[in-house]
């Protein structure tokens, strides 16, 4: 017997049963990229597939592209990947990669920081992740943008209070025509007579 078939019964013996597979420490998202849960509590996120911040071509394709070529046995690739990342267990609590998540914009440097660190070359992506995982007592970004829309979610969707929605039966009752149909006509409009014709 050699080491490949001990090994081979080992695992026959050991692993007789399917897990969860969200409970590894290194998954493969959507046939798309991957996520891994680093020691220090931060699971950073890799992705290069169907409307990520990637190659073009691949940004682009089919959202079911990945799984058709894996499907088809195909391999699934792009030059360039998209990273984020959050606290391990958590709902997307997301944080920040100092140098590679941050403002958005000059003048939202205060407001909001975007999560995601897209068109990154492979160097970058190894170096994001190292980054990452040298953070210490991670927490959520505060001014994360995923994290302000996420908080917003807690109290609760707006349409579940009854006043509101009986506000907007009453707007609906008042103005039941389309908006572009009212007020008939609109200034300039004239109604044409096919039967005229």
């Amino acid at each position: 017997m050699d080491a490949f078939d001990k090994l081979s019964e080992w695992l026959d013996e050991n692993n007789t049963e399917m897990t969860d597979m969200r409970d590894k420490a290194m998954r493969i998202t959507e046939g798309k990229g991957f996520h891994l849960d680093l020691p220090n509590g931060v699971t950073v996120s890799v992705q290069f597939g169907p409307m990520n911040y990637c190659d073009q071509d691949v940004r682009n394709a089919e959202f079911n592209a990945p799984a058709k070529a894996a499907a088809n046995g195909e391999q699934w690739g792009s030059n360039l990947a998209e990273c984020a990342a959050y606290i391990t267990g958590s709902n997307l609590s997301w944080v920040a990669v100092p140098g590679f998540t941050g403002p958005i914009g000059d003048e939202d440097v205060e407001t909001f920081y975007d999560d995601v660190s897209g068109y990154m070359t492979i160097q970058e992506v190894l170096d994001f992740i190292n980054l990452a995982s040298q953070l210490v007592n991670p927490k959520a970004n505060e001014n994360s943008l995923g994290n302000r829309m996420l908080k917003s979610l807690e109290h609760g969707d707006y349409r579940d209070d009854a006043k509101l929605q009986e506000d907007e039966r009453k707007v609906m009752e008042e103005n039941s025509a389309p908006s572009d149909q009212y007020p008939w006509p609109l200034p300039g409009q004239k109604e044409l007579d096919f039967d005229d014709a």
